[in-house]
């Protein structure tokens, strides 16, 4: 070595052998760097593939196997199916400790330093481990398409247990509103607790049909559970609350109207209330046991019966108050009728033969017969109501018969009372009329008498005598039997039409010839001073003599207006003939 140094000294310089040196030590650190970074890649590709193996291992592949072996024993259309799957598993256990064996060795070739047969190694596991992955996962989703079953059971049971908690807390935060049923709905609660701990036991087992069985038992159950959550509060406030309140009110009115003196002895309110009473107790035990079943319908049928006691008290005691409020009334009515029918038989017999009417005599008998059943009612009616052992509400019906029938004999009672009562009125009333037509009569001959109107009073005497004649002649229709009723009525008409017609007539004429009196007397004064005043006035006097009234009317006036304009209008403003006297 010595000597091969030597030579080499010989042959080369000192500085290229520096040179040689750094160079040779710089390719032993490449190559080393370079054994590094291989090492290091190849650990990390290592890394890789144990991390995928270990994936690999972590598919749960031999529980879902299990189980499927289970479900097959059960179902024998998947035993084919889960034998193949077996297979499969079975071949890639056997993969997987090849695999593991590879990656042991795979490491031991890194670890001294062997990075390119460990390269080489892990290219031919990458292969293996990438077929055995596709295989892994078919098998992975054939186990899953077997097992399907369990996962809709789970699905199934996981829905029922978020109902099951739902009314679970529904139950402890209402806990009042469910009464005595609380002990009950735990003592539910519990049972189905244990159910679902059953459950879960055949799942483990993978029993699942015995799973399934008690799935639909839990499902039952929890329905059940969630009616009577649904139901019970509601139920007790009806079987607890509001009918025994509506019991309270139904006592309460039976007792105002036994105290008023309503009969309701046939309803029998005591004891139907008492019934009630204890159809409530009965129904609030079957609730406390769990057991709503009826009670709905018990509920019903107790409002109903509470209503119809209610609607019956109310109906005795409104019949009880019409009777009451009316019956003297109609009482009084028919003492009436009887008065009305005494005072029609004695006005008939006295106006029968005067008045010529027709023969009432089967009228009035039928009228005996219809007052007789009607006072026979009103009696039966006095006792009924008297004895007060009869429903009012049957009384009504009594009383309402007796008011109609009173009612209909009430017209036709009036209508035979109305009828005598005009006849005697058309008499009395023309007896009136004619001591009126008599008076007026002498007044106006008073007034012809007094102021003897020249060449008139002849004609009012001729029409007073006309007057006169009328008046004898209905007295004389008066003075006769029967009676003659349409043509007094006819012949009092027409002197009442002619006589006042008269009366007015004469009143006006002596009105008239007192104003032309007065206005020629007025006109006097002028005579001698005032030729043609006296003209006048003498065609006045002339006019007044000879009747023409309105002519020397006339003239007079039209000498005032010409000494005194507008005297006359004063007079007739005032309508007093004197101020023409007045000087004014």
């Amino acid at each position: 070595m010595e000597n091969f140094i030597n030579n080499v000294k010989n042959v080369v310089s000192l500085d290229v052998l520096i040179y040689i040196v750094i160079a040779l030590v710089a390719i032993v650190i490449l190559t080393i760097i370079m054994m590094v970074l291989r090492q290091k890649q190849a650990r990390k590709q290592l890394d890789e593939l144990e991390l995928s193996y270990n994936s690999l291992k972590g598919i749960p592949l031999a529980f879902k196997l299990n189980k499927a072996v289970a479900l097959s024993r059960v179902n024998e259309e998947m035993s084919q199916r889960v034998e193949s799957c077996r297979t499969d598993f079975d071949n890639i256990q056997e993969q997987l400790k090849e695999c593991s064996v590879s990656l042991a060795e795979v490491d031991d070739l890194i670890y001294v330093h062997k990075a390119k047969a460990a390269k080489r190694r892990m290219e031919k596991l990458r292969d293996q481990m990438t077929a055995l992955e596709g295989i892994a996962g078919e098998v992975n989703q054939a186990l899953d398409s077997i097992l399907e079953q369990e996962n809709e059971q789970r699905v199934h049971i996981n829905k029922l247990k978020d109902d099951f908690r739902i009314i679970k807390r529904s139950i402890n935060e209402n806990r009042a509103s469910f009464s005595q049923s609380y002990e009950y709905l735990e003592m539910e609660i519990a049972g189905i607790e244990k159910m679902f701990s059953a459950f879960e036991e055949w799942m483990f087992a993978s029993e699942f049909n015995k799973a399934a069985d008690q799935q639909k038992e839990i499902r039952e159950s929890v329905a059940h559970l969630k009616e009577l959550v649904e139901v019970l509060p509601s139920m007790y406030e009806r079987a607890r609350g509001v009918l025994p309140r509506a019991i309270d009110e139904v006592g309460y009115q039976y007792a105002q109207a036994k105290n008023k003196g309503v009969y309701t002895e046939h309803l029998e309110v005591c004891k139907n209330l008492d019934i009630i009473s204890d159809m409530l107790k009965n129904d609030l035990n079957k609730l406390r046991n769990g057991n709503p079943k009826d009670v709905h319908e018990d509920l019903n049928d107790c409002e109903k019966r509470i209503a119809q006691l209610a609607e019956q008290l109310n109906r005795e005691e409104h019949a009880f108050d019409e009777v009451s409020d009316n019956v003297d009334i109609l009482f009084d009515t028919i003492r009436s009728i009887n008065a009305d029918v005494e005072a029609i038989e004695e006005l008939y017999n006295r106006v029968y033969e005067r008045f010529g009417f027709e023969n009432w005599t089967q009228r009035l008998m039928e009228v005996h017969d219809r007052l007789s059943v009607l006072n026979d009612m009103q009696r039966k009616l006095e006792a009924v109501i008297a004895q007060n052992r009869v429903p009012y509400s049957t009384i009504l019906i009594a009383y309402k018969e007796l008011e109609q029938s009173a009612a209909v004999f009430t017209n036709e009672v009036s209508e035979m009372k109305q009828k005598l009562d005009n006849a005697c009125s058309d008499e009395e009333r023309a007896k009136k009329q004619l001591i009126k037509l008599q008076l007026i009569v002498n007044e106006i001959r008073v007034k012809m008498s007094k102021h003897r109107l020249p060449s008139v009073s002849q004609k009012y005497e001729d029409d007073l005598h006309k007057g006169e004649i009328m008046i004898k002649d209905i007295q004389v229709i008066l003075d006769n039997s029967p009676l003659d009723v349409k043509r007094l009525n006819a012949e009092l008409r027409s002197a009442i039409d002619y006589i006042y017609t008269l009366y007015n007539s004469v009143n006006n004429l002596v009105g008239m010839a007192i104003m032309v009196e007065n206005t020629i007397v007025f006109g006097n004064r002028y005579r001698s001073s005032f030729p043609d005043i006296d003209s006048e006035l003498t065609r006045a006097e002339l006019c007044f003599r000879n009747g023409q009234y309105t002519k020397a009317l006339k003239i007079g006036i039209q000498c005032i207006e010409k000494m005194h304009p507008g005297a006359y209008e004063k007079l007739i403003n005032k309508k007093d003939p004197s101020i023409l006297n007045t000087g004014e």
